[in-house]
């Protein structure tokens, strides 16, 4: 946690995200309670929400809240009582509130730190915490041998998703994306060397599909493993990488055909287009209730991306292989999969179908969840990023995708953290469950 600094003597609270979205109050040395019943200061429209859920009060310069018959979580972390400072982020229900003020200076010089915080912001998710990219990928350059790695993916069947309660919150620890990477870049540089040496046209087919499934699937795999519930098996995955890629290729290309908005937007009406047709193709699978987790939504849409980026890419390099000849279809590969792990397809219909499930939960899809402002942020910032990245602006180096990336990175780290602290809140429901269920047959 980090360190509290002095409130205002009218500490303002506003609702960044959430069904009470907009609000805010400001607190002062009275105390005010949020919740639902008319006794409270502060009416939420949250449905999580408790009757009297939380209270606030300003001492000694500090804002101070403690729960009364709710839960509440200070950036992730379950708090029954302590003080929110700047760049804090309290969860009360299903909403995210934050203390408004100026930064400290001391802080201002954090810049990353503090334009991830900003981002998250932006698109309504909570800030990153304890997170550490050392310790998250600790575990890639460990040896493993062909039976480990088969038993990684028997996962996501009846008999082998494990129980709620037997579930790692913790930030995972994926090492599966990088074998399967490393694999797939030796297949695809034994296709160059082959096309090369023997210049075989029959080989050019494998050089494309190597090249262009590389980094997309090697993605997947990784959100694959983000899915700590580990109920999706490789199947389901492989079946919405292929058809869900198929249909929103084509769903893209009717909406290409009736929109003409490349008359007055050029590329970046892909932005639009294309997002659109890949969340289309979810709104096909939405209803699938057996998956009802954030983390299952961000796998989901992982994997309609990778199928997008996977067949356009191939057919970029088909064309400019016979535009230009193989060398320019081996920059071309080589270009689109190095700038897809900092953006593209992939990663911007994870946070799509990230924020659809986490709005869906465990209820039936109904339009009007397309209209939730949780949805609808990260939805128009997943075709803002795309407009973006295919906009005239050219910067040296790539620092216009380079900085794109840095958004989406953060977008979906922060929603892979929101799915962790949902799947903690799934397990204290059931163990609540479980204990009511055991104290009514004791009483029997």
């Amino acid at each position: 946690m980090s360190q509290s600094h002095p409130a205002s003597p009218d500490a303002l609270l506003i609702c960044i995200s959430g069904p009470d979205q907009g609000k805010r109050f400001a607190v002062r040395e009275s105390e005010i309670v949020v919740g639902r019943t008319i006794q409270c200061e502060v009416l939420s429209d949250d449905p999580d929400v408790a009757d009297q859920h939380a209270s606030f009060v300003v001492r000694g310069g500090k804002l101070q809240f403690r729960a009364l018959h709710g839960h509440l979580f200070l950036d992730g972390q379950r708090t029954i009582e302590s003080s929110i400072s700047l760049r804090q982020q309290l969860r009360i229900g299903r909403s995210l509130w934050e203390l408004n003020g100026q930064e400290p200076a001391h802080v201002q010089g954090k810049w990353i730190e503090n334009l991830s915080d900003r981002i998250s912001t932006v698109a309504g998710v909570e800030k990153i915490q304890e997170f550490d990219a050392r310790d998250m990928f600790s575990e890639v350059l460990k040896s493993r041998t062909d039976d480990e790695i088969e038993e990684y993916f028997t996962a996501g069947t009846p008999a082998t998703t494990p129980p709620l309660q037997a579930v790692d919150t913790n930030w995972p620890k994926p090492w599966v994306f990088f074998k399967t990477f490393t694999l797939s870049a030796l297949v695809y540089l034994g296709f160059v060397f082959a096309v090369k040496e023997f210049q075989n046209p029959n080989l050019v087919p494998g050089l494309i599909m190597t090249g262009a499934f590389l980094i997309p699937f090697s993605l997947l795999i990784f959100f694959y493993e983000m899915n700590v519930l580990r109920n999706v098996s490789l199947y389901q995955v492989v079946k919405l990488f292929l058809f869900g890629g198929i249909t929103s290729l084509i769903l893209s290309l009717f909406l290409f055909r009736w929109a003409h908005l490349d008359s007055w937007l050029g590329a970046m009406d892909a932005g639009l287009v294309e997002e659109t047709g890949k969340a289309a193709a979810l709104f096909l699978i939405i209803n699938k209730l057996k998956y009802r987790s954030t983390l299952n939504g961000l796998l989901f849409g992982a994997a309609v991306g990778a199928g997008f980026a996977a067949f356009e890419s191939a057919g970029y390099a088909l064309v400019k292989g016979l535009n230009g000849g193989l060398n320019a279809m081996l920059d071309n590969i080589t270009l689109r999969g190095v700038l897809s792990l900092m953006g593209g397809h992939t990663l911007w219909t994870a946070m799509v179908g990230a924020a659809l499930w986490r709005v869906r939960g465990d209820r039936k899809f109904s339009v009007e969840m397309a209209r939730d402002p949780r949805f609808l942020r990260i939805f128009g910032l997943a075709i803002l990023l795309h407009m973006l990245w295919n906009s005239p602006i050219a910067l040296p180096f790539y620092l216009k995708n380079i900085a794109l990336g840095f958004v989406a990175w953060v977008v979906n780290l922060g929603l892979i953290q929101a799915g962790l602290v949902e799947v903690r809140d799934m397990q204290r429901h059931a163990g609540t469950m479980e204990g009511a269920k055991d104290g009514r047959l004791r009483s029997v």
